[in-house]
């Protein structure tokens, strides 16, 4: 039987991924109030090992020079992580709204810009960092490469 996690990585390039991705982040008990810059760094990093590795491979279609900008965003409202690629700057990749601030029904954001395989690596770095923020961010611990 497949895990939840494979079928999110299955899913990652359609729409439905996204309220996969805020029901594993909710069933993994995470909350707004973890949520950091210093986390998101993490976050931005896993997300932009994935693009990497999606770029360089030739045979995959994906928007060139996909990366998730350096500057994360924050205001009373929320976190907003936003990329560039080959042809624009700063569009959303994920954004955090902070439910006590705003009347917002969804409280995470993925790239609403995005389709097909420009989500994936979005979707898989975000469930990677949710993995992470359960596990290891609350000891301390780097993000292990490759997993």
């Amino acid at each position: 039987m497949e895990s939840k996690k494979q079928i999110l990585f299955m899913k990652a390039h359609l729409n439905e991924s996204s309220d996969l991705a805020r029901k594993y982040f909710e069933e993994k008990g995470l909350k707004f109030e973890e949520v950091n810059i210093d986390n998101l760094k993490v976050l931005r990093r896993l997300i932009n090992e994935i693009c990497f590795k999606l770029c360089v491979d030739k045979t995959y279609s994906m928007i060139k020079d996909l990366e998730v900008n350096l500057k994360i965003k924050k205001d009373k409202w929320g976190f907003y992580l936003t990329m560039h690629g080959s042809y624009f700057n700063d569009r959303e990749a994920v954004s955090f709204w902070n439910p006590k601030t705003n009347d917002k029904s969804l409280t995470i954001g993925f790239c609403g810009w995005a389709s097909g395989c420009n989500r994936i690596p979005i979707i898989q770095g975000f469930i990677k960092w949710c993995d992470w923020m359960k596990k290891d961010a609350k000891e301390g611990k780097e993000v292990k490469h490759g997993n």
